[in-house]
């Protein structure tokens, strides 16, 4: 099935935390900042399907944006073009999510 542009994907939620709390998580994979002092957190619930959305790391291959609505405890996914029947979905996570992590070196491949 098709879904067209400005629909809604889905919806992220989770676990509402305030900064102080969200600081202090181990695992922050999922974690998302919707404004001050609201972040949410699905990573306890697999039926939230914007857990699987991925970052391509290339804005022209985004297809979906987040619309943070932190007075909701929520942000919707929504479509920024049409997206195809069995398309992956990719949104932009932001830069503070990559200054987190530690890039993975290939190992030198045997010639």
């Amino acid at each position: 099935m098709q879904i067209a542009k400005g629909s809604c994907v889905c919806i992220y939620k989770g676990k509402t935390l305030r900064t102080i709390d969200a600081i202090r998580l181990k695992d922050k994979s999922y974690l998302m900042r919707l404004g001050p002092q609201v972040y949410v957190d699905p990573c306890d619930d697999e039926t939230i399907l914007g857990r699987y959305i991925n970052d391509p790391r290339n804005r022209l291959l985004q297809n979906v944006i987040f619309d943070k609505r932190p007075e909701e405890q929520c942000a919707y996914v929504i479509a920024k073009r049409d997206i195809a029947a069995g398309e992956e979905i990719f949104a932009d996570y932001g830069r503070w999510y990559w200054l987190t992590k530690t890039p993975n070196r290939l190992e030198k491949l045997p010639t």
